[in-house]
């Protein structure tokens, strides 16, 4: 399944691994998941009722890909490289409990504290723009992501070990590394792979990597957290071999590893039409796109035009892709979703059929496709990644549209809280152009005013990035009216349905928690644990909502979502236990 993509000539030097006992390749730069699946494998992790679950957000949020690596449990194999002769198996359903009389058996890590002036959390298109711009200012600024690599879901980058010829490569790989390497010119003091798990206000953070625990103290924070792929649950979502299209795009983009043999992609939305093109371009196998909206009409060629009068690069791509599907004569499927994956240990084939206003399916016979395959990408919209935000204390409020959290914030990013900014993604979706314009608004407020030229000088700037961010924000909303679908939540599970893939929890079972006394998604949790597995909640929650919605009839609102908690993701017992006097301070 290793693909080639244009601009990258050469893989790393091959790396020799086992899974299971048995014998495999990979390649330097390789992550854990990219070269199971280049081998073939799809299923990382166990149940209690031994069913594999694989690969599905790719970055980190789900924790579906958990593996044991070297006998060490509880291993994101999408966040950690491949080394040679690693001894990978599968992680079973529960990790073993560590030895508390044993001290050896607990995670004691070093702590170090640092103070910066400004904390950015977050290293995608956002957090990497202000970052640069704040730092050439003379800003004393700290860059962290728990990503190993810079350039966040959007400026994903091909491994380092992977020989490259810049020239050749898409207009956003060069975009993305051009930005890396400003950043690293303008003096920000940058750490990866670090993982906030706890906050103390907006002045105290609590972070750790493979080799240390930090508390970082700062009197600005800047979130740029980007955001996540929702979950699309229908029966058979949570086989091996169905991913996030941000998770089939992270294999393409940066390992070169096509999702599977032979590809479905499902969704609503642009993303989903430029993994198909890109895999396309690579050589790989796409049968089948279905897309929601039903965009090829003569109101969206008009909508176009519009779109190519306020950034003509973008509508020009946009077109090039659907271009390029028809070119290789994959079929697509337009107001149409997945309904149904099935298979025994990996997906084998996938169902779709057309939707209704309502996002129902029409599930007649003949209306209903089936296509053999062993992947599908699903990509039905986005959820800003706004835990540290909601743990901070900020307000926020219901999206009238997509129905998800939104920080409320100015269009600089800044908060109800002082000190606090939430900039791109993390606040509310409207894609990475509008997140690094956002960024540069936000680092001409912190630039410092002295002389009357330097004061008009940074007003012409303002203006200018305030025109082009109202206009970026106009061509999402344009762009959204070419996609307009239905909101998919639960249209398409059955009763069967797991809605919580971490504890295999169906739609059944989610019910019989909910009753006219039920009013949050927290009160379902103490009834049926429903949440409370790895991810947090963080795709199951927006099926609990609508359910206490309709039987309580109170609409959704801030408070009907699980509660933000610490730790913000799950982290080895002694890394609280060693955190645990500094927090009650």
């Amino acid at each position: 399944m290793r693909v080639l993509v244009h601009g990258i000539n050469k893989h790393g030097k091959s790396l020799s691994f086992k899974f299971e006992g048995k014998s495999m390749q990979g390649v330097q730069g390789d992550s854990i998941a990219s070269a199971l699946i280049n081998n073939g494998v799809q299923g990382f992790r166990g149940t209690e009722s031994n069913e594999k679950r694989g690969l599905f957000c790719g970055m980190g949020v789900c924790n579906e890909c958990l593996v044991k690596v070297n006998s060490k449990e509880g291993i994101l194999a999408c966040m950690t490289p491949l080394n040679s002769e690693m001894d990978i198996s599968v992680q079973p359903q529960h990790i073993s409990v560590p030895d508390f009389n044993n001290s050896s058996d607990i995670n004691s890590l070093p702590e170090i504290i640092i103070e910066t002036g400004v904390l950015v959390i977050g290293a995608g298109p956002a957090g990497m723009t202000v970052s640069t711009k704040l730092a050439k200012s003379g800003v004393e600024v700290l860059l962290i992501d728990e990503r190993k690599s810079l350039g966040g879901q959007y400026f994903k980058q091909p491994s380092e070990s992977f020989e490259v010829n810049e020239n050749k490569l898409d207009l956003q790989y060069r975009k993305g590394r051009a930005l890396i390497r400003d950043l690293h010119e303008s003096g920000a003091k940058i750490f990866l792979g670090v993982k906030i798990w706890a906050a103390d206000g907006s002045e105290k953070f609590f972070a750790y990597d493979d080799q240390r625990r930090y508390q970082i103290k700062t009197s600005k924070v800047i979130i740029a957290t980007g955001a996540f792929e929702k979950g699309l649950a229908f029966p058979g979502w949570t086989l091996p071999g169905v991913m996030t299209t941000g998770a089939g795009q992270s294999l393409l983009r940066s390992y070169q590893v096509a999702p599977g043999n032979s590809i479905s992609i499902a969704g609503n939305g642009p993303l989903n039409i430029q993994l198909a093109a890109e895999l396309l371009r690579a050589g790989a196998n796409v049968k089948v796109i279905a897309e929601s909206s039903k965009i090829l009409n003569l109101k969206n060629v008009i909508r176009g035009f519009g779109l190519f009068i306020r950034s003509p690069r973008i509508a020009l791509s946009g077109a090039g892709y659907i271009l390029t599907i028809f070119k290789y004569k994959t079929k697509f499927l337009l107001g149409q979703v997945v309904i149904s994956a099935n298979g025994s240990d990996n997906i084998e084939e996938v169902n779709f059929a057309p939707i209704n206003s309502d996002g129902k399916p029409v599930t007649e016979d003949e209306k209903i496709t089936c296509i053999k395959v062993d992947s599908l990408t699903l990509g039905y919209g986005f959820m800003p990644a706004n835990e540290i935000a909601r743990i901070l204390g900020c307000e926020h409020k219901i999206d009238g549209r997509w129905g998800y959290l939104a920080t409320k914030r100015n269009l600089i990013g800044a908060t109800d809280l002082p000190n606090v900014w939430v900039i791109g993604d993390g606040s509310g979706i409207n894609g990475a152009q509008v997140a690094k314009t956002n960024a540069d608004l936000l680092a001409l407020e912190f630039v410092k005013i002295v002389g009357i030229k330097q004061k008009i000088l940074v007003a012409f700037h303002k203006w200018v990035a305030t025109i082009k961010l109202n206009n970026q924000l106009s061509f999402q909303k344009n762009l959204w009216q070419i996609f307009k679908s239905p909101v998919l939540i639960d249209q398409i599970a059955t009763d069967q349905t797991n809605v919580c893939r971490c504890l295999s929890i169906t739609l059944a079972q989610t019910k019989l928690a909910i009753s006219g006394d039920t009013l949050s998604a927290g009160a379902a949790k103490r009834i049926n644990r429903v949440g409370m597995g790895r991810c947090q909640g963080r795709y199951c929650s927006p099926i609990i909502q609508k359910l206490i919605a309709d039987s309580c009839g109170i609409e959704i609102n801030e408070y009907s979502g699980f509660a933000p908690q610490i730790p913000i993701k799950p982290v080895e017992i002694g890394i609280i236990a060693n955190s645990a006097d500094d927090l009650n301070e």
